[in-house]
């Protein structure tokens, strides 16, 4: 989501709209310092850029775009909720003359009620919630792939808080024999990791190395780990075995088949691939959704508190 929103805000960002005529020195200051802000939006000098455009004067609306922008790059949601605050402060103020990334006032609002409804999912107001994301797609139809995810996900939020997974519920296992129950498989456990994969998906290859890294990191903390397969094909179940075998040493995982996506994966809503579902021992979902995302290793973390990420990259600005 987030290069997607920076690709369509930088795409109108200029750097160069002071008044030709003008030539003080203070106005050609603010104008490199305007620059420069943008131009460290992604970098650990920013804040320090923003510091000297405010006390040269530059435009508060400028600062606040680029403050937004800022908060985009770190991907935080919940800055961007606690943001909303300021934001709405200049709700009615939107000037074109003094905006970098706006050309109309109805992006500018869209925005603002994109931060609003950020903070609704910050409080769980669902009905705040879906009237700003409204609002927001209404004023800014062209960035409704921004904001249509964050509806995905609370929908789906809503869904697992439903679901309650039994002991009985089986498995097959991959390379054949008697089906498993997952009440067998998590016994003595802390929790379940449930990794739904399967070889058509280039993903899902190239990252079987840090799956097999986090299912050790699993294993060291009493977390169940139960790969499931999607896909009945018999090409799919011959590339899976191949997969199997080269990982199995590695992986420590029981390896599983859903072959017609039946109940459980229809249960879980499981869309795309890999999707990591996280599974308590009263069988309560904690957490469905892409390995990549931090609420997933945030989940394994609040479970075993020395869970460590394995191949993790710390953000740039991570110690802002």
């Amino acid at each position: 989501m987030k290069p997607i929103l920076l690709a369509l805000l930088l795409t109108s960002v200029s750097f160069a709209q002071a008044d030709p005529t003008a030539s003080e020195k203070k106005a050609a200051n603010q104008e490199e310092l305007l620059a420069k802000i943008f131009s460290d939006i992604a970098t650990p000098e920013f804040n320090k850029s923003i510091e000297q455009a405010r006390k040269a004067g530059v435009h508060q609306q400028a600062l606040l775009e680029a403050r937004f922008l800022h908060l985009v790059d770190l991907d935080d949601n919940k800055a961007l909720a606690d943001f909303s605050t300021e934001l709405l402060k200049w709700r009615d103020k939107f000037d074109p003359v003094h905006s970098e990334i706006f050309g109309v006032k109805e992006d500018w609002l869209s925005v603002i009620n994109y931060t609003q409804a950020l903070d609704a999912l910050q409080k769980n107001d669902s009905e705040a919630f879906k009237k700003h994301i409204t609002e927001a797609f209404w004023l800014s139809p062209r960035h409704a792939q921004i904001y249509g995810p964050h509806i995905e996900r609370l929908r789906l939020s809503q869904e697992m808080a439903k679901i309650t997974l039994k002991p009985e519920l089986s498995f097959e296992p991959q390379q054949g024999g008697a089906p498993l129950t997952l009440g067998s498989l998590m016994k003595g456990k802390k929790a379940a990791v449930l990794h739904f994969w399967s070889p058509m998906s280039q993903e899902v290859q190239q990252n079987m190395p840090d799956f097999s890294l986090t299912s050790h990191e699993c294993q060291d903390h009493d977390i169940a780990v139960i790969s499931v397969l999607i896909g009945s094909n018999s090409d799919i179940l011959k590339d899976a075995e191949v997969i199997r075998a080269q990982h199995e040493a590695t992986a420590k995982c029981t390896w599983t088949v859903d072959p017609n996506k039946s109940t459980l994966t229809s249960q879980l809503r499981i869309t795309s691939i890999p999707t990591m579902v996280v599974v308590s021992p009263e069988g309560k979902i904690l957490f469905n959704g892409h390995p990549s995302e931090d609420a997933f290793w945030k989940t394994l973390q609040q479970i075993a508190p020395d869970f460590k990420q394995p191949n993790k990259t710390e953000h740039p600005h991570a110690d802002e």
